[in-house]
């Protein structure tokens, strides 16, 4: 007579898992701000329809991949400058130290190619780099051959090496 209905199990975001996908919108989306509306989305797109514990990350992250994605064809991604880095360059020369300019000038060469990579090789320098995931991983995650990743990889890295070689040198 009476239909017993079970309160919905609540899900949680903790700080690791925000943090995980903040780095990971940070890596498509190359600016803060957009990084943080791709998590704020990805969220609420979770609370809305809730997901297996086990498959909680993978899930948001490919939900965050498809929405950049979704940004991406609709604006075409416009330039964007670095408010941060911008201020730091205007540091009275009195108050900064060597290590603070070897910091400024990383930073600066950093951005710069970054800038200069596809949301694809930023993504795939992101996972492989950074995250550290093997290139099997990425091709399930992604659902690309192993191959074309690998493949993809290297000319990314060879390109690097050729475009930026130079900077390896003044930096050591």
């Amino acid at each position: 007579m009476f239909e017993r209905i079970w309160p919905a199990k609540k899900i949680t975001f903790d700080k690791t898992l925000l943090n995980d996908l903040y780095r990971y919108a940070l890596s498509l989306a190359h600016d803060e701000q957009q990084a943080y509306d791709l998590v704020q989305n990805c969220c609420e797109k979770v609370l809305q329809k809730p997901v297996a514990a086990d498959r909680l990350k993978p899930y948001m992250l490919r939900v965050m991949r498809n929405q950049f994605i979704d940004q991406y064809r609709r604006t075409k991604l416009e330039l964007v400058v670095d408010s941060e880095l911008a201020q730091h360059t205007e540091i009275d020369e009195q108050n900064s130290l060597l290590e603070l300019e070897k910091i400024m000038i990383d930073k600066q060469h950093v951005a710069l190619i970054l800038q200069e990579l596809s949301h694809q090789d930023r993504e795939l320098l992101y996972l492989w780099a950074v995250e550290g995931r093997t290139v099997q991983e990425l091709a399930e995650r992604t659902d690309t051959p192993r191959g074309t990743l690998l493949s993809r990889l290297h000319r990314l890295k060879n390109r690097l090496r050729q475009d930026y070689g130079h900077l390896i040198e003044q930096v050591s």
